[in-house]
């Protein structure tokens, strides 16, 4: 693609002096100040798109509030979760990991929302000591909630995750082209089976211990086409009907929307079908919303002060990050064929991605040289012993040695995915700001990489 098109695409992306710029920073410098490879986060771009998100589902909700709860598995960062608290947004975590992020970060409470399978009892106790709220995915987390209330002598807020039967649709799945998403949806583990949410919700009707705040659906990145969303809604408010009479006229205060949509551009590692209209922030707003106002409506279900929730990681984050790359090395071919490699220090193991692609996973500027005519033809590599083809045969300007190359649109679910294959360190972020770059989280090293390493004694001798 066009360098002006990628510009276009990305207000936070300029041309300076023949040298790309995020914000107000020279990535050129940016790389040799920090090292590459790296990843790099714009902060401003960030917090644009959660205003985005909370001023289109505030336009189109003016019955209760709003909550931005971006996941923090796109982006596990404490620096990057700061930055999401200060514009109001909340947590959804998963996994012991990700709550000790959201405390390292100093999230109150209430913006935290402890999802996730299996939890353990430790996980569940120190969610209700917090305030957090707990999303319930099986009906052994209501025992373990139960339990750890009456030990703490407190109540646990809680959501039921429910798994709603798209029964009206045979859309086939963005993911796995070849599945419909009614059944996956049922299929994949995540959420309480209806069979066991209504056995719950009647013992929750005079339970004490359990403060049911509300409910909460994942439908994940399966399609963009609003007709399926809006059909995951009328199959939710079915569902929360199914509730309300078990729990004699109950209403949610909390209805969670999820996450899935996708991110403007749409360019994704993880999806195998992206190539057609993408909606806008305001398209799912309107849609969504308007679609549960009506069913609720025709439910006899009142949406006075319900609180929506929304969790748009990668929409929040994929747009909003880049990677930086050195060419190490130039190598030719004239003998058996004419062919040139250009090696560069990043890997297909810290991008997510397999190194053996018939198109170019991420769209790329050569940073160094962003206003230079493409002249070379070759294929750039990574670094690890795999085949590592990250982009082949595609066209740059003239590269050598110590060149930087910027690959576009890897803000999320891009680097906690990164892996130790060959042993490699992996890479560390920065935060850019207007024209303040700082590291984030710090390059791997060695000495980390096998820190988890243990030696049995009987090994442990100079003999062997």
């Amino acid at each position: 693609m066009e360098t002006t098109q990628l510009l276009n695409e990305n207000p936070f992306l300029s041309i300076r002096k023949g040298r790309l710029y995020l914000e107000d920073v020279d990535l050129v410098e940016a790389a040799k100040t920090h090292g590459t490879p790296l990843f790099v986060v714009s902060e401003n771009y960030l917090r644009q798109n959660i205003r985005a998100y909370k001023s289109a589902f505030e336009t189109y909700w003016p019955e209760g509030t709003v909550k931005v709860l971006p996941s923090v598995k796109a982006n596990p960062n404490i620096a990057i979760r700061k930055i999401i608290d200060s514009e109001g947004g909340g947590c959804d975590t998963f996994g012991p990991g990700e709550l000790e992020c959201v405390i390292r970060a100093g999230i109150s409470g209430e913006n935290i929302f402890v999802n996730g399978s299996i939890k353990s009892k430790e996980i569940i106790q120190k969610s209700i000591t917090l305030g957090a709220t707990i999303i319930l995915d099986s009906p052994k987390e209501l025992d373990m909630c139960i339990e750890a209330a009456k030990k703490l002598e407190m109540r646990a807020n809680v959501l039921l995750r429910l798994k709603p039967w798209l029964g009206d649709t045979d859309e086939m799945s963005d993911f796995i082209p070849s599945s419909e998403i009614r059944r996956l949806t049922q299929t994949i583990k995540y959420g309480i089976p209806k069979t066991e949410v209504l056995s719950m919700a009647e013992r929750l009707i005079c339970c004490d211990e359990v403060n049911l705040l509300g409910v909460h659906i994942h439908m994940g990145r399966h399609s963009k086409k609003l007709s399926v969303w809006e059909q995951l809604i009328k199959s939710y408010v079915l569902l929360i009907k199914e509730l309300s009479d078990i729990l004699n006229g109950w209403t949610p205060k909390i209805v969670n929307f999820g996450g899935g949509f996708a991110a403007s551009l749409d360019k994704e590692t993880q999806v195998a079908q992206t190539n057609y209209a993408t909606p806008t922030v305001e398209d799912y707003a309107k849609s969504m919303t308007s679609a549960f106002r009506s069913r609720m409506t025709e439910a006899n279900l009142s949406t006075k002060g319900i609180m929506i929730q929304v969790e748009p990681g990668r929409a929040t984050h994929n747009q909003t990050g880049l990677h930086l790359t050195t060419v190490k090395n130039i190598k030719h071919e004239t003998k058996n064929i004419n062919h040139t490699w250009a090696e560069v220090d990043t890997s297909e193991v810290f991008l997510g991605i397999h190194g053996v692609n018939p198109t170019p996973p991420f769209d790329y500027i050569v940073a160094s040289k962003a206003d230079e005519p493409n002249e070379m033809t070759c294929d750039i590599v990574g670094m690890t012993c795999n085949a590592e083809w990250l982009f082949e045969n595609v066209t740059v300007p003239n590269l050598c040695e110590d060149d930087v190359i910027a690959l576009l649109n890897t803000g999320s679910y891009i680097e906690p995915m990164a892996a130790n294959f060959n042993a490699l360190p992996r890479p560390g972020m920065v935060l850019i700001s207007g024209d303040k770059c700082n590291i984030i989280k710090r390059h791997e090293t060695v000495d980390e990489v096998f820190s988890r390493q243990v030696i049995p004694a009987y090994l442990d001798k100079k003999s062997i």
